[in-house]
C-alpha cells in the first residue's frame, strides 16, 4: 500500500508504456530531454462532505515533460502526438477502472484530463510541456480509517 497520493500517482505513471527511457521525477523537471515529472497543483480538495465525516475529494496535478525541440515540423508533431496518446491512455485506464493505488482510507474513483498537453516554454533545443489532470477519490471519515 502506498503512503501518499503522489506516490500512488508516480507508481501509476511509471506503468505507462509511452514513457520509454526518460527520467521520471516528482516536483523536479531537469533541463535536458527526455524527462518527466509530476507536480501537485493548487485546488480546494473537498468536493462533497458527508455527515459521517467522509468525503469526495480531488487531487489536481500536472504531468510535465522536457522534450527535444526545434522548428522542425516532424519533431513538433511527434511531441504533440505523445501528449495526445498520453491523454488517451489516461482516459482509457480510467474507463477500465485501472486507477492509482491510494493510501489507507482512500479509494480512487476516476482520473480526468483537465487540459491536454501544451507547450509552456521552449528554447531552440528543448521544450517544457504540461498536461493538467485531476484524480477524484473517496476518503473515509478519520475515525473509520483502519
Amino acid at each position: 500500500m502506498v503512503k501518499s497520493i503522489i506516490e500512488g500517482l508516480a507508481d501509476y505513471f511509471l506503468q505507462c508504456p509511452l514513457l520509454g527511457d526518460g527520467v521520471f521525477r516528482v516536483d523536479a523537471l531537469g533541463s535536458d530531454p527526455v524527462e518527466y515529472a509530476l507536480e501537485s497543483a493548487i485546488t480546494s480538495p473537498i468536493l462533497k462532505k458527508y455527515v459521517d465525516g467522509s468525503s469526495i475529494r480531488q487531487y489536481q496535478f500536472n504531468f510535465n515533460s522536457r522534450e527535444a525541440y526545434s522548428m522542425d515540423r516532424i519533431l513538433a508533431i511527434q511531441n504533440e502526438s505523445f501528449y495526445e496518446d498520453l491523454c488517451n491512455w489516461v482516459e482509457e485506464q480510467s474507463v477500465l477502472g485501472k486507477l492509482p493505488e491510494m493510501p489507507k482510507g482512500c479509494e480512487a474513483q476516476k482520473l480526468t484530463v483537465l487540459a491536454p498537453g501544451y507547450m509552456l516554454d521552449a528554447t531552440m533545443e528543448n521544450a517544457h510541456y504540461q498536461v493538467q489532470l485531476v484524480l477524484q477519490y473517496f476518503k473515509e471519515a478519520p475515525n473509520n480509517v483502519r
